[in-house]
């Protein structure tokens, strides 16, 4: 855990005392030293999570449907070639069908 000093910034936010009461029960119930403790860890968890979907959500989706795409075209160029050199009768061998 980094140090309180290398913390720059604060945030602050507002709860109702219902929502302030159940942080608080929370706390107790998990044994953390602050509310401010949960409510950070909480909100890192939520930035990695979102950070990692994005990631792949993002890059590797486009980079997945690319690679899809010219695996779909290579596959129907080689059912065109299967069907030029066995025609519509598969009968033709490949040794034949060689140049």
């Amino acid at each position: 855990m980094t140090l309180c000093s290398s913390r720059k910034k604060l945030v602050t936010f507002r709860l109702t005392v219902e929502e302030y009461e159940a942080l608080k029960d929370l706390c107790i119930a998990k044994g953390v030293r602050s509310i401010s403790e949960l409510t950070r860890d909480a909100v890192l968890q939520h930035l990695s999570a979102d950070r990692q979907s994005q990631t792949f959500g993002s890059g590797d989706l486009v980079t997945l449907i690319s690679a899809l795409e010219s695996i779909d075209e290579a596959i129907k160029d080689l059912g065109v070639r299967i069907s030029d050199v066995f025609g519509p009768t598969g009968k033709r061998s490949l040794s034949s069908a060689a140049p």
